[in-house]
């Protein structure tokens, strides 16, 4: 039932670091990926029982944002013109299917968020994680012993939380929208000041400090390019930078951004003793 579905895993990309959860049970199921850290799983998927021997899906991987889509069944040279026409209606479904889920889930965790932000206190100055980095807290909140930083869409409704504990470890509340939506550090540009985007909190929160313009987290390489679109659509004068991890999913990622919003995009450099981490 599941024949072909790592190897499309795979080639979106993707590089699971554990089983595959393969349950067709339309509910969202998680994986840890390469470069997770100790119990996290960036990874997820939700698979569908079409009702007629197949099954269909999506799956992705939050912390590079990277998503992919896989059907089981005959090979389509294997269908007559019926068949193939029936087979696309039942995908087309399944998709509007899995569309109608995620906007649940996305819906429920922006309540959640909400409710989570509202009872979270400003953050310490004192934090581990932001002592180690040398950065200010900004807008981050603090829930026990871990950051909260809220993730906003283009109206500035609050649509999920990154967490980020003592060691750095960081996690997003499940279910809540990430594509397309951002967290900014800093006043508004004015039309013609520069406008930076980063993937993660300490390496925007770095540049600001350092340059006095406001810096945008994206959160993850994949979700540069969304975000640097949107902020084209309310800053069309602004020049937008791409503050590239140090990576290369990284870079390609930047560079693509920076391409579809005629900005640029740039690379930290090091000594051989300094490290990058955002």
């Amino acid at each position: 039932m599941f024949q072909g579905l790592i190897a499309a895993i795979v080639n979106t990309g993707i590089r699971p670091a554990c089983d595959v959860p393969q349950i067709a049970d339309g509910r969202v199921h998680r994986f840890a990926v390469e470069g997770d850290r100790l119990h996290a799983k960036s990874g997820w998927i939700i698979l569908f029982d079409n009702g007629d021997g197949s099954t269909g899906g999506k799956f992705g991987d939050y912390k590079h944002g990277l998503t992919g889509t896989w059907f089981s069944g005959k090979p389509h040279r294997q269908l007559t013109t019926a068949q193939r026409r029936a087979y696309a209606q039942k995908i087309a479904d399944d998709r509007k299917r899995l569309a109608e889920t995620e906007a649940q889930r996305h819906r429920r965790a922006a309540h959640k968020a909400q409710h989570l932000w509202e009872k979270a206190q400003p953050a310490a100055a004192n934090h581990p994680y932001l002592t180690r980095k040398g950065i200010k807290p900004h807008t981050l909140r603090q829930l026990e012993t871990s950051l909260v930083i809220a993730i906003r869409n283009s109206t500035g409704t609050i649509t999920s939380l990154q967490f980020i504990d003592a060691t750095g470890d960081k996690r997003f509340l499940s279910g809540g929208q990430i594509a397309g939506c951002y967290t900014t550090i800093g006043n508004p540009p004015h039309p013609n000041d520069p406008l930076l985007i980063a993937e993660g909190f300490a390496t925007a929160a770095s540049l600001h400090e350092a340059t006095g313009y406001p810096c945008v987290i994206a959160f993850n390489a994949g979700n540069l390019k969304p975000v640097a679109l949107a902020l084209r659509h309310h800053y069309p004068k602004s020049q937008i930078i791409l503050c590239a991890d140090a990576d290369d999913v990284g870079r390609s990622k930047a560079a693509q951004a920076a391409e579809a919003v005629d900005g640029l995009w740039i690379e930290p450099q090091f000594s051989e003793r300094e490290t990058y981490g955002s």
